[in-house]
């Protein structure tokens, strides 16, 4: 947002945590303890000390779910849900909540996939429910 020089904010600080970090993609999505938190509760985890190209690869080959890509960018999307909605509505970021909408999104998108996908995918979510 800075880069694009769009700062609503009054500073370039994460508004997800109190860690005093400036917000960009690394902290936002992957260093920030929220979204740490976010992730470890559909238990996805990254290796933050490689690049991002690097780090997606690894966690593909890690997690081995036919459908990582898909989970993880709607995890990601949520997460960038809740930090807009921390900036312009001043709503408090809330794992469970985070959790709740993701299921929500992940079962709206599901009727997108071929059918055995689509079973696995919602097996898989019947874990966090």
């Amino acid at each position: 947002m800075l880069r694009r020089h769009i700062n609503i904010q009054g500073d370039t600080l994460c508004v997800l945590c109190d860690t005093g970090i400036e917000e960009d993609i690394d902290h936002l999505f992957f260093d920030c303890p929220f979204a740490v938190q976010c992730w470890n509760s559909i238990s996805f985890t990254w290796d933050t000390a490689l690049p991002i190209l690097e780090r997606w690869t690894a966690a593909i080959n890690a997690h081995n779910l036919e459908f990582f890509t898909e989970a993880s960018l709607i995890a990601a999307w949520e997460l960038w849900k809740v930090r807009n909605n921390k900036v312009f509505q001043r709503r408090d970021p809330n794992v469970a909540i985070w959790l709740a909408n993701f299921i929500n999104q992940c079962i709206l998108q599901s009727v997108r996939f071929k059918e055995d996908l689509r079973s696995s995918f919602c097996f898989w979510l019947d874990a966090f429910s």
